[in-house]
């Protein structure tokens, strides 16, 4: 997959346009590009159902399942470590663990595929890679804490605050 760059003014213009914990800056493109009828909507409908994790109760339905090939985006990644961190981990947790307890939460609900279980370069499965860059991306909004030792996930108290509101 190509890297870009964007110019600050343009990212948050995109972040404008995005919905929280649903889209990143590949599907805000997408869906400008499909409005503008250069990319069909028929071949994201995939890509679609994978992000589709809202919060539900349990009698509600599940999200979809994604099919083998697509992968899980970051988002999902991060309701989902948010949430497993304030309820499983009381807002702290080592990072092995929590990534497990993660992956345990997802794999539950069938939502990771073939492809999220791969592993990449760095020898973890592409979920678990996931998950650390949902972590930073946390930390980044103020969720996680800045000033945790390494190898330690701690949620701010807003942080917990939202991860207590997260029904999966």
């Amino acid at each position: 997959m190509p890297t870009i760059r964007l110019d600050d003014d343009v990212f948050n213009g995109l972040k404008s346009l995005a919905e929280p914990f649903t889209d990143t800056p590949n599907t805000v493109i997408r869906r400008l590009l499909e409005e503008r009828g250069i990319l069909s909507k028929q071949a994201a409908e995939p890509a679609r159902a994978a992000r589709g994790l809202h919060t539900v109760s349990p009698s509600a339905d599940r999200p979809k399942q994604p099919s083998a090939g697509s992968l899980v985006p970051q988002p999902t990644y991060e309701k989902f470590l948010l949430h497993v961190l304030a309820t499983r981990f009381k807002g702290r947790g080592d990072k092995g663990e929590v990534t497990r307890a993660v992956i345990q939460e997802m794999s539950s609900r069938d939502m990771l595929s073939d492809a999220d279980r791969v592993h990449v370069s760095s020898g973890e499965t592409r979920a678990a890679n996931t998950i650390a860059w949902g972590r930073n991306a946390l930390k980044e909004r103020g969720l996680i804490s800045q000033a945790s030792p390494r190898g330690t996930w701690e949620l701010t108290e807003l942080g917990l605050k939202e991860g207590l509101e997260i029904q999966i």
